[in-house]
């Protein structure tokens, strides 16, 4: 295929200038630069349909509402590909800087366009800042592990999911308040936009020069095949799939929420659609509220089973909101506390999307989780429509509808995501109610390389452990009567051979360690320790492979009344 990136346009980016080589508060600036871009794409998208109804009549509101989310949309599902290999290609902090160049010649041209009243001017010029804005997706999200240390991805995605719905609130209250203030013109209104489009440039070139990646890939036309390619790549690293799925499902009932709000305020609320629209500044201020206070709680530590979580809160309320559909209070309350856990929910997921990604294909990650996720708009557009209209259903039983989707989803990935769900669970919730301490088990952490006995097993005890090493799997041999059925629907819940076959269970075993997994075989009885044959086959191969075999006892403390696990050779 012919190069798309000739050697003008390297030598153009490579002129593109930084005032930060230090990277001090370059998350600070990074977040300044989508913060105005955020805000000046939703006051010009509410303020051009302001615009257009005026000229044409508000009889066309619905269909140029329809018209402006349609079109805002399809430049995510035609370009995230396209952006995600520039970002792989070329210095991100230098493609934010080109991107914000494009963002004050679009709303240089917006002044003309407004001026001008032209209806295809405005909807083409929303068509490009789309494009603009799905361009600017992979290199503002994929920057961040080149900005900040590891260990602090996950604050800086809280602090920059937080600032992008404030943006999105204070951005949906500007279109309504500058158009009334300036008694609706909107001129100015384009003017304010491009002073903001110039803030955000400059805040761009603060940004700290990072380098280029060095991918060698090229732009494909058919972007699908290429998004396709991605997400087969991304089957090979643990986890990632799943929370790319979980990241665009977010975005997908988020949609929904947004789109639902309105003739649920009508029907239920009996408030008017500009109130409605209100009402969702409700769920975005809890989503900023839950982004952050997510990327405080995770630190150190990318915790999807927060997110697992969060999924089966948010599917209550959705239901909660369904049945207390006329009670102004309660339903405010719900979908704040929808948005908070819908924070909750993101953050984890595209931190772990950016820190589990291989950095050359980092950028071309996230552009498929973009493309992804603006799918599930489309998806929550025709879900509203098919709720309804073609069902029938009032707004307020489509949000149970949605609840109930919400927790079947959640459940599974709870189930997909066990390995990091139920330790999650387990240290938050299960050890509290229980007063278990938790063990030091840096040692079986750090050297690897150990395989755990569980004699006379239960899930009390399975879910105990799962806190104190979240990188445990569990072996259930195939004649066990209590747990026959559980490997089928848990990803850290295996199958093996009968417990009788212990060289077989040893070599399961070993492969799941070659995986950097620490198996733990579950026993319904204790090991017989007087079979000298037995016990010379499990020491025989870990004396063989370097292994040590370790059983796990459950210690009580019957001073204090706490458990704990010990650790025995």
């Amino acid at each position: 295929m012919r190069n798309l990136f000739p050697s003008s346009l390297k030598r153009l980016f490579g002129k593109i200038p930084s005032f930060s080589q230090s990277g001090k508060h370059a998350l600070a600036y990074l977040n300044i630069t989508q913060f105005l871009g955020v805000i000046n794409d939703n006051v010009f998208k509410f303020v051009m349909a302001f615009l257009l109804i005026d000229t044409l009549g508000h009889s066309e509101a619905s269909s140029i509402l329809s018209a402006t989310g349609a079109i805002y949309v399809i430049p995510f599902l035609l370009f995230s590909s396209s952006a995600g290999i520039l970002a792989d290609r070329f210095s991100k902090q230098k493609l934010l800087v080109v991107m914000k160049v494009a963002e004050m010649v679009l709303m240089s041209l917006a002044v003309v366009a407004f001026a001008s009243k032209s209806v295809w001017g405005c909807y083409t010029l929303l068509f490009f800042l789309s494009t603009h804005s799905a361009m600017f997706g992979p290199s503002k999200y994929g920057i961040i592990p080149e900005l900040v240390p590891s260990d602090s991805v996950s604050r800086a995605n809280g602090l920059v999911t937080s600032f992008t719905y404030l943006a999105i609130i204070i951005g949906t209250f500007l279109a309504s308040f500058l158009t009334e203030i300036t008694n609706r013109h909107f001129i100015l209104i384009a003017i304010f936009c491009l002073a903001v489009a110039v803030g955000g440039f400059f805040s761009a070139l603060a940004i700290k020069q990072t380098t280029a990646q060095g991918s060698q890939k090229k732009i494909n036309i058919f972007f699908v095949r290429e998004i396709f390619q991605t997400l087969k790549y991304t089957r090979t690293v643990r986890h990632l799939l799943a929370a790319i799925f979980g990241s665009s499902f977010f975005l997908m009932i988020g949609a929904f929420t947004q789109l639902n709000i309105i003739p649920f305020a009508i029907q239920s609320l009996n408030l008017s659609e500009v109130a409605g629209g209100y009402l969702f500044l409700a769920t975005a201020l809890g989503i900023a509220l839950g982004a952050y206070l997510a990327g405080k709680a995770s630190r150190k530590r990318v915790e999807l089973g927060l997110s697992c979580l969060a999924g089966l809160g948010i599917a209550l309320f959705f239901i909660l909101t369904s049945l207390f559909s006329e009670n102004l209070f309660i339903v405010i309350g719900c979908l704040v506390a929808i948005g908070i856990l819908g924070g909750a929910f993101i953050v984890p997921f595209d931190t772990f999307i950016q820190l589990n990604s291989d950095h050359e294909k980092r950028g071309q990650t996230i552009a498929a989780s973009n493309f992804l996720s603006f799918t599930g708009v489309l998806i929550a557009s025709f879900s509203l429509y098919f709720f309804n209209t073609v069902c029938g259903l009032s707004s307020a039983s489509s949000f149970a509808v949605m609840g109930v989707l919400t927790f079947l989803v959640s459940v599974t990935l709870c189930l997909r995501l066990s390995d990091l769900f139920l330790p999650y669970f387990s240290r938050k919730i299960f050890y509290p109610l229980t007063g278990f301490t938790s063990p030091n088990t840096d040692s079986i952490e750090k050297t690897g390389g150990s395989m755990l006995v569980l004699e006379k097993a239960t899930w009390r005890n399975a879910l105990l452990l799962a806190g104190a090493l979240p990188n445990v799997h569990y072996l259930i041999p195939s004649n066990s009567k209590r747990w026959r059925w559980y490997h089928r629907y848990f990803y850290s819940v295996h199958q093996i051979p009968d417990e009788n076959e212990i060289e077989e269970i040893l070599n399961s075993a070993k492969s799941y360690m070659e995986q950097g997994i620490i198996p733990c075989l579950m026993l319904e009885k204790n090991l017989p320790r007087k079979q000298q044959s037995s016990t010379n086959s499990f020491l025989d191969f870990f004396k063989r492979t370097s292994n040590q075999l370790l059983y796990v006892r459950l210690i009580e403390d019957t001073d204090t009344g706490k458990t704990t696990f010990r650790f025995e050779k």
